[in-house]
């Protein structure tokens, strides 16, 4: 924004250099990039901030000088002396693209050279002059910051306008002389047959003042800025009207704007003015503001007295109203960038002298970040498991869909109400995974045909499953996948990868301190093996499942081996399962005794069934029952299976006799033979 100083003068009375000026302005928050010596006058070359565009005119800095430099702001008169007959009419198809619309009709006017003294300003600001109407136009634009246009009257189809948007029509040609595609959303202004300009950025060439035109309607107006910026980038046009009407015009301003121009017209090029005409159907009223004289010293770290506050305020063109401890505030028309008390605050201090605030350092209390137990558990869970020889995994958060069928998901599973990806970044890739379990096996395919065997990977992430509420289910799960080398050990004795797995497993749920969980037999998921899996349940709930993969699904994805997967699901609800905290258990002082049980039951009972039964025996004094030892083949008949316990007593107050553990042992015995037909093996 280019301000002339002789011109800052004619609104406020200051005894300032132009440097001095310029610094002052700088101090308050408009930055003065140069300075520019032009005849006898001196031009400001300020930087405006997008939010201020009241400040993008001669009024506008001037206003923001008078009250910096607590001076009186001066007014120019633009009363009309006399009007005469019937203005314009006007139509607004979609007042919420314009929401006001003036204009006056001038009569019998002259057009020709400016007088020398608005050439020299517009020049100096670097507009470029051609005859009195439309520089006086551009005067105005200059001096108040409200855009305005003349059209020839002779030229329009009537004095009627209409501003609605483009429809069907397609071209138009601006003054420039270039004709324009235009969009059906282009904001128009129409006379009663055709579109004559483009709302706030140009007008036509077929309603051009020149040198010939008698007769003008004057508008001036408040246009969407969404609308002139939408404009005024789909055409490639830039002017210096779509930048003010971009950023915000006042709408308050915009007739005394039109009686300026229309006084200057008068007095420079001759001519009879009209009534005004003035659609405004939807007013603007300025919302009331709350500011707190205490939340401002605070901010501020100063105490500045109330009778600055309302005069600085005053200055600038607030209403200021008082209530209790509170300042209630109304911020002008022109004043659209004022919305939060924060923004008053800010203007005070503008005003008050950025420089005259101490610099001091913050009074910052350290305190300790809240403790986030879901983090913890994380943590927890990804030490265990890279503690195991697992790697953590980090996938993409996509999903093929087709790999839902090739996990063998049913069509009615929650997995298969996929979220899509408007713009996935591949086309396979469309959707949200709703399982951790795809990403790991193409992790491990992609190793395997690199020779890789012995593989352990595990991710612990989101999955995106669909909700009604309209934002998806966002859950925390922990997979994990084991695949053994086949190849020949050292050592004779081979067991399958399951149970390394289950060992991992097992260790997480130890390091977790979960408490007690078990494992039920049974086909937890489709695309496990369904006598190679199982699920684990903590407190009766179901918190995750482990398996062979299924030999179909190793066929669908080209997989062999030994494959295990393991999974949690929800570990944003572990925390709530899990116990509160640790307790600390002193070593034992007395002596443990140990028994061993090896029963013969029928094939189908359970490890899981023959410890709850050993468990059903009240007493303190068992610690501690473990399975050693799973047995078929002679002696044992065909349709049964030996399972061998070691049992653990211990007393915490002396040491155990004989003929203690003897009856508790005995018990044992007899729970097991009634609960699960038990026989021992001799």
């Amino acid at each position: 924004m280019k301000a002339s100083v002789s011109w800052l003068k004619e609104f406020v009375d200051f005894n300032l250099s132009p440097k001095e000026l310029a610094h002052t302005l700088t101090m308050s928050g408009f930055e003065v990039e140069g300075l520019n010596e032009v005849g006898d006058d001196t031009i400001l070359d300020i930087n405006i901030t997008p939010n201020r565009p009241d400040c993008l005119s001669i009024t506008g800095i001037a206003r923001e000088l008078a009250a910096i430099l607590e001076l009186p702001l001066k007014t120019i008169s633009a009363e009309i002396q006399k009007e005469e007959g019937r203005g314009p009419d006007v139509e607004i198809n979609g007042p919420h693209l314009c929401r006001r619309y003036a204009s006056r009709l001038v009569l019998g006017v002259k057009p020709g050279p400016s007088p020398e003294w608005v050439v020299k300003r517009l020049e100096a600001h670097g507009f470029r002059t051609s005859c009195n109407i439309v520089d006086i136009t551009n005067y105005v634009l200059l001096e108040m910051g409200q855009p305005l246009h003349a059209f020839d009257l002779d030229k329009l189809a009537g004095p009627r306008i209409a501003v609605k948007t483009a429809g069907e029509e397609r071209k138009f040609r601006a003054l420039d002389d270039e004709e324009r595609i235009l969009n059906n959303d282009t904001l128009l202004i129409w006379d009663e047959e055709k579109p004559v300009a483009l709302a706030g950025v140009m007008g036509g060439l077929n309603t051009e003042v020149s040198s010939s035109t008698m007769n003008i309607l004057l508008e001036s107006a408040y246009f969407n800025p969404v609308s002139v910026r939408r404009t005024s980038r789909s055409l490639n046009i830039k002017t210096e009207s779509s930048y003010r009407f971009e950023r915000g015009v006042d709408i308050n301003s915009v007739v005394s704007a039109l009686d300026r121009a229309t006084r200057m017209i008068v007095e420079i090029a001759g001519g009879k003015v009209s009534h005004l005409t003035d659609m405004y159907p939807d007013p603007f009223v300025s919302k009331q503001i709350r500011v707190r004289i205490e939340k401002i010293n605070s901010l501020l770290g100063i105490d500045i007295e109330e009778s600055f506050i309302r005069k600085t305020l005053s200055n600038l063109g607030f209403e200021i109203e008082r209530e209790g401890d509170e300042l209630i505030v109304t911020p002008p028309g022109f004043r659209r960038d004022v919305r939060r008390d924060v923004d008053i605050i800010e203007d005070i201090a503008r005003l008050y002298g950025y420089g005259k605030i101490p610099t001091t350092l913050p009074d910052i209390r350290m305190r300790p970040a809240p403790v986030n137990k879901q983090q913890d558990v994380i943590k927890v869970i990804k030490n265990s498991m890279t503690g195991s020889g697992f790697n953590e995994a980090i996938n993409y958060s996509f999903l093929n869909p087709d790999t839902l069928d090739r996990l063998n998901i049913p069509p009615d599973d929650v997995r298969r109400n996929l979220i899509s990806i408007k713009n996935p970044l591949r086309k396979e890739d469309s959707a949200m995974r709703t399982t951790l379990i795809p990403a790991l096996l193409g992790n491990v395919g992609l190793n395997m045909n690199r020779g890789e065997r012995d593989i352990r990977f595990f991710e612990v992430s989101k999955v995106f499953l669909s909700s009604d509420e309209g934002l998806p289910h966002e859950v925390i799960q922990l997979a994990a996948i084991f695949s053994k080398d086949a190849a020949l050990s050292l050592w004779k004795d081979r067991h399958e990868g399951f149970y390394d797995a289950k060992g991992a497993l097992e260790k997480l749920l130890g390091d977790l301190k979960t408490g007690q969980y078990s494992f039920k037999a049974d086909r937890p998921e489709p695309y496990l093996h369904p006598g190679k899996s199982c699920s684990i349940f903590m407190d009766g709930k179901k918190i995750g499942s482990i398996g062979v993969l299924h030999p179909n699904v190793m066929e669908a994805f080209d997989l062999r081996g030994d494959i295990t997967i393991f999974e949690i699901d929800h570990i944003e609800k572990l925390p709530a399962i899990l116990a509160a905290k640790t307790t600390f258990v002193p070593l034992p002082k007395f002596p443990c005794v140990e028994r061993d049980i090896a029963i013969i039951v029928s094939k189908d009972i359970t490890v899981e069934q023959a410890g709850v039964a050993i468990s059903g025996i009240t007493s303190d004094l068992v610690e501690a029952v473990s399975l050693f030892d799973i047995y078929t083949g002679k002696p044992v008949p065909e349709d049964k299976k030996s399972l061998a316990f070691s049992v653990r007593y211990r007393a915490a107050d002396r040491t155990l006799t004989d003929p203690e553990v003897d009856t508790l042992h005995s018990r044992i015995i007899e729970q097991l033979k009634n609960v699960l037909n038990a026989n021992l093996r001799s």
